[in-house]
């Protein structure tokens, strides 16, 4: 009998627990604990000797997920005194891919000194394809798609919404054309020169970016698993040396897995066929921007030698547990758009058993669910954080999440809490908290670039190195600093040593030690522009997190200087403080996301509803419940319809999908603008089951009438709540006795 039976698993851990080999699926509720079961039963397996003279393989997407992984497994073997740290691997699928590559790169015609984009460098590289492509001829064939606007304000929006969809569009067309095995090459013997689809402003971005990435000799990652999935294939040795190598094969959130992902999975479980699949299809929300379809998980959890599942969650109280039960209800059985009653799974969440020595769902007094409508967005913003403010101030240790639809809409909650005083964490690209490393080297740029501007040295003084709680003395302080020039503020002793009376004090230390730094700034050879970022960064004195920024920053300007040498400061300054670059939202969202993110005690926190998956908060709202946020039925307006294309390419994502399928089997006869309507109401519906699973005591759900405030009263703008808040709105009130 293993020590590790001693734990006290619930009933619906127990066969889980006791797997010993072959296939397994495990389908599990938000808040199950699968990271617990999986880890457990890893060292248990280890601990029997089942896994002989192979390993244990566990796989994951995300990188903070590997960390917890390895972290957990670790502290079991230590405590349970087992000697087999080296017989367990934790990874993602595409370093999975890259070790497939490394052991025999002359299988795919790659020789050893090949290299990795990661999504970063991807993002940069293909961010300056697309502006090559437009600023050489493209910028044509990129306006033609647009609608006509008879304002110029009206063109600028388009202009600006086509922009920033562009590359997005482009990016998952590229992978979609890589995993369909359609090389740019082969892209163009199949589009002729009067080709009037949207594959021909792809065809042009493809090239020039495949082009790079070899120049370069990169891979991205949807080449490793494209390559790494060919070598197993085509290797007979290579592909026994990996089935040899791991007994067992665990495979993390696999809602989230994708066709070819699935593939290579599949060939290193081959020999041992032990493979567990642990994933939530219910929490599937990433198919719309990428590969990722539960269509493969659904698969598997038929065709496994065992399902179990794990339905209870002791995460959040019976209430709104309840409510997710209830969506999934409605959902699966009620639904009027039938082809989506499947977007759920019909698994109830079941609280846990109460004393039994488990965990137990939180029991607050009172019932703590809303459903209320605003007038306009605006009113639902702002009366959403004066109960933030209200519920903080009454329970100063609740968590508070605020999950709203779109990232511009994190930063308009974010504004708002600012001008009540209340501190928040925002998770998006454009968080003013996140890009304050980017902002502090725009100033000193700025700075540089005027120095004999006082405003400038004022500014980075301000925002970049005096830091204190005495709003009051700094305010007064930089009053006085007004009356200088740049010159005596910086080189003149005399001057800066009569400016206040405490010199000890944070304010003078901030001023002291930032126009040192400065002095020292000004007088570094700039040479090399990559190098004068990483200068300035050294001189702000950053965490780890905001090194890596600055890193990223450097890498940036190299590549931009390689391919403009007559790159500038002034071109870096222009760069910096665009809040559109692409490339720098990415990189603050890659380099925040390594480590995860908990909420604290106490904590406030703003971010769209995709972010707020694996999270959990005391208190949620969710706003934005509306029609067109979460639709119902493929008649009502939709995200994938781009108002400001013509009608007949309104919906690139399907014209491309379309397009790509019929290069490699001719025309299909299917509806892609249908089926990406059905997709989308498939993934807002686990959105926003994600949304309310999130919660473990309290959940306030809203939505407004109108967008703007010049719109109240005008019927044609009013917009309707989702068929979800209404129907849930009907419980509720059935369950408040109303």
């Amino acid at each position: 009998m293993s020590s590790l039976n001693k734990i006290n698993y619930r009933e619906d851990q127990i066969p889980i627990i006791n797997y010993k080999s072959g296939t397994m699926a495990v389908p599990a509720v938000p808040g199950a604990g699968k990271t617990f079961i999986v880890t457990n039963l890893v060292a248990k397996l280890l601990e029997e000797n089942l896994n002989e003279k192979g390993k244990i393989l566990i796989l994951t997407y995300m990188n903070s997920a590997v960390n917890n992984f390895k972290g957990r497994i670790k502290k079991i073997l230590e405590e349970k005194d087992i000697q087999k740290h080296n017989l367990y691997e934790v990874m993602t699928i595409h370093s999975l891919a890259v070790k497939i590559i490394k052991e025999k790169p002359e299988i795919i015609m790659l020789s050893d000194e090949f290299n990795i984009a990661d999504d970063l460098q991807k993002n940069i590289i293909l961010t300056e394809c697309i502006n090559r492509y437009r600023l050489s001829g493209g910028e044509k064939i990129f306006n033609f798609f647009l609608k006509e606007q008879k304002s110029e304000r009206w063109r600028d929006i388009s202009l600006e919404n086509w922009d920033r969809g562009f590359y997005d569009l482009i990016g998952n067309a590229i992978s979609e054309l890589k995993y369909k095995d359609i090389t740019p090459d082969k892209l163009e013997e199949n589009i002729s020169s009067d080709y009037k689809g949207m594959l021909r402003i792809v065809l042009p971005i493809y090239k020039e970016y495949d082009r790079k990435l070899k120049q370069q000799g990169l891979l991205d990652y949807d080449d490793i698993l494209v390559l790494g999935y060919k070598a197993l294939s085509i290797d007979d040795d290579l592909r026994s040396k990996f089935q040899n190598k791991y007994t067992y094969v665990f495979e993390d959130e696999c809602q989230d897995s994708n066709e070819i992902q699935g593939k290579i999975i599949k060939l290193i479980c081959e020999k041992n066929n032990n493979l567990v699949r642990v994933g939530d299809i219910n929490q599937s929300i990433t198919g719309t921007f990428s590969s990722a379809d539960p269509k493969y998980f659904k698969n598997f959890i038929d065709n496994a030698d065992y399902c179990y599942r794990m339905d209870m969650s002791n995460r959040s109280s019976k209430d709104i547990l309840d409510l997710a039960n209830e969506l999934v209800s409605y959902v699966t059985k009620e639904f009027n758009q039938v082809e989506c009653r499947e977007a759920l799974e019909d698994m109830k969440i079941k609280t846990v058993p109460e004393n039994k020595g488990y965990k137990e769902n939180p029991k607050p007094e009172n019932y703590t669910i809303n459903a209320i409508k605003y007038e306009t967005w605006k009113e639902e913003i702002i009366k959403t954080v004066r109960f933030t403010k209200n519920i903080k101030h009454k329970y100063p240790d609740k968590s508070i999440g605020i999950l709203v639809p779109f990232n511009d809409h994190v930063s308009q909650v974010g504004r708002e809490l600012e001008n009540v005083g209340l501190e928040f964490e925002e998770l998006g690209p454009n968080s003013s908290n996140k890009r304050k490393t980017l902002n502090n080297i725009g100033y000193i740029i700025d700075f540089v670039l005027n120095c004999d501007n006082i405003n400038k040295l004022i500014t980075v003084l301000d925002k970049a190195f005096i830091h204190s709680d005495n709003e009051l003395g700094k305010k007064d302080f930089i009053e006085i600093l007004k009356k200088y020039n740049t010159e005596e503020l910086i080189y003149n002793e005399e001057i800066q040593s009569n400016l206040i009376l405490d010199t000890h004090g944070e304010i003078f230390k901030g001023f002291k030690y930032g126009v040192d730094s400065l002095k020292e700034i000004l007088a570094y050879p700039i040479v090399r522009l990559d190098l004068f970022i990483l200068f300035i960064g050294e001189k702000l004195n950053l965490e780890q997190e905001d090194r890596a920024i600055v890193d990223y920053i450097s890498f940036y300007v190299k590549f931009l200087i390689s391919e403009n040498i007559n790159t500038n400061l002034q071109d870096v300054y222009n760069i910096i403080v665009d809040t559109r670059n692409k490339v720098f939202s990415h990189i603050i969202e890659v380099v925040y996301e390594i480590n995860g993110y908990e909420p604290s005690p106490g904590s406030i926190t703003v971010c769209n509803y995709h972010k707020s998956k694996g999270l959990e908060w005391d208190c949620v709202f969710l706003l934005g419940l509306s029609e067109f946020n979460f639709p119902d039925n493929v008649n009502q307006k939709f995200q994938c319809e781009k108002w400001y294309l013509k009608d007949k390419y309104k919906n690139p994502e399907a014209i491309i999908k379309n397009e790509i399928d019929a290069i490699i089997e001719g025309y299909n006869g299917i509806d892609y603008e249908y089926q990406t309507k059905i997709n989308i109401i498939n993934e807002k519906i686990r959105l926003l089951y994600v949304g309310i699973t999130r919660a473990k005591e309290m959940l306030i759900m809203s939505t407004c009438s109108f967008k703007d405030e010049v719109d109240v009263g005008n019927e044609r703008k009013r917009q309707n709540p989702c068929i979800y808040l209404w129907k849930l709105n009907n419980y509720i009130k059935l369950k408040r006795g109303k």
